[in-house]
């Protein structure tokens, strides 16, 4: 199927796509493995395109106390990266040409209920900045999320930069029906573990609603434990216990639920 007509324009500075970014009906076009596959679809009918491609500023990682990602950072890049969260997450994204193409800001401005970055994003607790006709702002990710396809950012604004601190312990547990494909349900986790115990907790899920959340009864129950055997199984099924995911032809409410149960449990013993 052919995408509807509409114009498309190039930028090469962040102001000049938040001026692009403010027309009405103006969409934004980072790594394009998600917007292509909408525009051929025609589940969107955007009047102007615009290509952030040519903003070489937003296209960086910088290590320190803080992580800092430009928002045009490739997967691919990431996948060596030092920080075990970022590395895990961006070898299981799709396959070598997406991991080329695609990017980090793209994957959570555009907000898959099934994405992998913004499950991961969500665990470590990281913060997005974004850029926009009323200047820069910094958004927590708890926050950005509004459900499937939605976030926080408003007409015009650029999301320029992802900002975290890189977890000491985390783990990364994805079921899909193939290789890499879109998780069927993923879990993730990240922690601080001291003398045995957990000390710090965030564990995030995606696939168990319309968009990624937290499991704040699971780390309720793990935070302080020590992660034994009984320990895992019983956080595990407070996990469980807490989703409600839909069915739809992909998987059925209950067999997500057990996925959320196996994920858990092996994310922490992972710990």
């Amino acid at each position: 199927m052919y995408p509807p007509e509409f114009e498309y324009v190039k930028v090469y500075t962040v102001g000049e796509a938040v001026r692009r970014l403010s027309a009405e009906g103006a969409v934004a076009l980072a790594g394009g493995q998600s917007l292509i596959p909408l525009l051929k679809l025609r589940l969107i009918s955007p009047t102007l395109v615009v290509d952030l491609g040519g903003i070489r500023e937003l296209r960086y990682v910088q290590y320190g106390d803080v992580v800092k990602i430009g928002a045009l950072t490739r997967h691919y890049e990431l996948e060596n990266s030092p920080c075990p969260l970022l590395r895990e997450t961006a070898r299981r994204i799709g396959d070598q040409q997406i991991r080329s193409l695609g990017t980090v800001g793209g994957s959570l401005a555009h907000a898959d209920p099934l994405g992998d970055w913004p499950v991961a994003m969500l665990a470590a607790g990281a913060s997005l900045v974004a850029e926009g006709p009323s200047g820069r702002r910094e958004v927590e990710v708890d926050d950005f999320f509004r459900g499937p396809y939605s976030t926080a950012l408003e007409r015009g604004e650029v999301l320029t930069e992802v900002r975290l601190k890189c977890p000491p312990r985390v783990a990364f547990v994805k079921f899909s029906r193939r290789h890499n494909d879109f998780a069927l349900v993923a879990v993730a986790v990240a922690a601080e573990v001291e003398e045995g115990h957990v000390k710090w907790v965030r564990i995030a899920a995606s696939g168990v609603a319309d968009k990624p959340i937290r499991l704040k009864k699971a780390e309720a129950a793990a935070l302080g434990s020590r992660l034994s055997k009984d320990a895992v199984v019983e956080i595990a099924e407070v996990a469980a216990k807490e989703v409600e995911p839909p069915s739809d032809f992909r998987a059925s409410s209950e067999y997500r639920r057990a996925l959320v149960k196996v994920g858990v449990k092996r994310a922490l013993e992972r710990l």
